[in-house]
């Protein structure tokens, strides 16, 4: 491909615009137009938009809150037993005292064939 040759093509244009001609509006033309806008019945077409319900800001960091207490808890080994109920912390200390670290397939296998326990 040819590089671009500025004066090339400012040429081209200028021996193309010397053949163009400025073309003419018919008489009236602008009249006939507005009269033919203004007959036709022009329909409303606007969506209403209901507004979102609105959230609360400090929903948004509910999760993130629980996920950072988690892995608080979780980093601690069993630092934090003392001061929470022993229903929560002996099944989960239980676990982690194991010498292979738990990936959680062995609940989700139990769960599955109906041991709930």
């Amino acid at each position: 491909m040819e590089k671009y040759d500025e004066t090339r093509m400012d040429a081209a244009l200028e021996k193309l615009l010397t053949r163009a001609t400025e073309p003419s509006v018919p008489e009236g033309a602008e009249a006939r137009l507005m009269l033919a806008i203004q007959s036709v019945g022009q329909q409303v077409n606007v969506v209403p938009f209901q507004p979102r319900p609105r959230i609360q800001s400090w929903t948004v960091g509910l999760p993130l809150a629980a996920a950072l207490a988690l892995g608080i808890y979780i980093g601690s080994k069993d630092t934090f037993d003392a001061y929470l109920p022993d229903a929560i912390t002996d099944g989960v200390s239980a676990d982690m005292s194991d010498s292979m670290p738990s990936t959680g397939l062995d609940d989700a296998e139990s769960y599955a064939e109906g041991d709930v326990t």
